[in-house]
């Protein structure tokens, strides 16, 4: 008897874990379509490295030529203009850029969280995490507290 309940137990946690999976499963899916409908209208990120570099060759003065130790590197200056232009590794900053793209659209949408609650709610019930609202009122739990 006592592992018939147990047997239910494990079963009822496998089924809400089955149902936690396949929520964030659906939501992984409506983010990745959103953000292939905003690639495919010309939506850059401000992650992705942008701008491009100048280099500028340095006036030879006096006491560099006195150096015995100067090289090509040393007489010419590279400007980056733009944000994010110094990387090279594009195979690991894409996979970079795409976590980063959806911690920043989350982060956009604390505002609207605060402005239209009603507007986010389904997507937080969605996540496995609990939600810490900002107010100026006295704080009744604190945000690591679960009310279940």
């Amino acid at each position: 008897m006592a592992s018939t309940a147990a047997a239910q137990q494990a079963a009822a946690a496998a089924a809400a874990a089955a149902a936690a999976a396949v929520k964030e499963t659906a939501r992984s899916f409506r983010w990745q379509q959103a953000l292939a409908a905003a690639a495919a209208k010309g939506y850059k990120s401000a992650t992705l490295p942008q701008g491009h570099a100048t280099v500028v060759p340095r006036c030879s003065s006096s006491s560099s030529s006195s150096d015995s130790s100067s090289s090509s590197s040393s007489s010419k200056k590279v400007l980056f203009e733009g944000r994010y232009t110094n990387f090279s590794l594009g195979h690991i900053w894409e996979k970079y850029d795409f976590l980063q793209t959806h911690l920043l659209l989350q982060e956009a949408l604390l505002l609207q969280q605060g402005q239209q609650p009603e507007l986010l709610q389904q997507e937080y019930e969605l996540q496995q995490r609990p939600v810490v609202s900002l107010s100026v009122q006295q704080p009744q739990a604190g945000p690591l507290d679960n009310p279940q």
